[in-house]
């Protein structure tokens, strides 16, 4: 069956028959897309394109290892995702414990060693569930793809309860404190998109991802084609956000921010271990395992202090649901006693 979805402006397919190699591709129109689907169904069906014969066989005789059907599904599954380094990852991971057994000798008993054995390493629940989802996914292919019949381990298991919201903000002092050790780096934009990310609540990937023509300065518009829910949007510009902007137009002629990820990381962690180091003020060190995602939650934050309703926020965050929203946006005290004054006072006076 194939199945066509739009991508940004492209249009990829996905053609899938039991006991064939999953095939793939993408085009620049729907009318593309739809051709090419058409004719690859029909050499499907009249034996151009032949059965994959060395998987099938595998499972016929019940000897199909898991490490075969995860890098089958690595290949021709992961490849397409956004998020196909970190699904990879966590199933090479996957591979590494399981790589030689038998893909049907796979159980739930076997799940909750692994599942005892990440969190024995302090992984969070969050993760657990990722490797979760990787292994049903996978079992979902078997099931799916080539006819096998096999029991779906994950089926019935409960996934373990979400991590806590961070609720770290940055700000004031702690602000100061941060861009002052952002000054002392050796990449001079580290300062520029720190603020940017701070006025704007786009993710790291989306911000780094800018190109100058999904710039709209005059009317004060950045336009994100590539998100992590699929959905392309547009984040209005503060007046600080505009005046970063103006002040690193220049540096490249394409990209706003000229900097690989690793790069930022490396920079980023390192300032913030100079502003921890130089942090004198008593109490909790703001500092203390801050991540650059922590800025999304602080710019959220602010447009929430600042009077924003929920679907305001959702505009220029991205988030689908409530539920994510909330474990985002942590309106500060004095935000909310500003607002509850001004509403009850009002109504004492009445």
């Amino acid at each position: 069956m194939a199945a066509i979805q739009k991508r940004g402006n492209v249009f990829r397919v996905r053609i899938i028959r039991k006991g064939y190699q999953s095939q793939s591709k993408t085009f620049s129109t729907r009318i593309e897309a739809v051709k090419w689907a058409r004719k690859i169904e029909t050499e499907i069906d009249q034996g151009v394109i032949k059965p994959s014969k060395t998987l099938a066989n595998r499972m016929l005789d019940k000897q199909l290892s898991f490490g075969e059907a995860a890098e089958h599904y690595i290949k021709n599954h992961s490849v397409h995702k956004r998020n196909r380094k970190t699904e990879t990852g966590t199933i090479r991971t996957l591979i590494r414990h399981w790589g030689q057994e038998p893909a049907q000798s796979i159980d739930k008993a076997k799940i909750f060693a692994l599942r005892d054995d990440l969190l024995s390493r302090g992984r969070s629940g969050d993760t657990v569930n990722h490797y979760y989802n990787a292994i049903s996914k996978i079992y979902q292919m078997l099931q799916i793809e080539w006819s096998m019949a096999v029991d779906n381990p994950i089926r019935g298991m409960k996934r373990l309860p979400a991590n806590p919201s961070r609720t770290k903000r940055i700000n004031g002092e702690s602000e100061t404190a941060l861009l002052l050790a952002c000054e002392q780096s050796a990449s001079k934009l580290l300062k520029p998109i720190v603020q940017f990310a701070i006025e704007t609540g786009m993710r790291r990937g989306e911000f780094m991802g800018l190109k100058w023509p999904d710039i709209d300065l005059a009317s004060r518009r950045a336009f994100l084609y590539v998100t992590k829910n699929g959905e392309p949007r547009q984040v209005p510009l503060t007046l600080k956000a505009v005046q970063i902007l103006n002040e690193v137009r220049g540096e490249h002629p394409e990209q706003v921010f000229p900097l690989s990820m690793d790069a930022l990381r490396r920079y980023f962690e390192k300032a913030v271990k100079t502003a921890k180091q130089s942090w004198t003020s008593s109490g909790v060190n703001p500092f203390e395992d801050l991540r650059i995602h922590d800025l999304r939650h602080e710019a959220l934050s602010r447009l929430s202090d600042a009077g924003l309703n929920v679907i305001e926020l959702s505009h220029i965050s991205g988030h689908r649901t409530l539920g994510m929203l909330q474990r985002y946006v942590h309106s500060s005290h004095a935000a909310i006693f500003a607002k509850l004054d001004e509403k009850i006072g009002k109504n004492n006076q009445v």
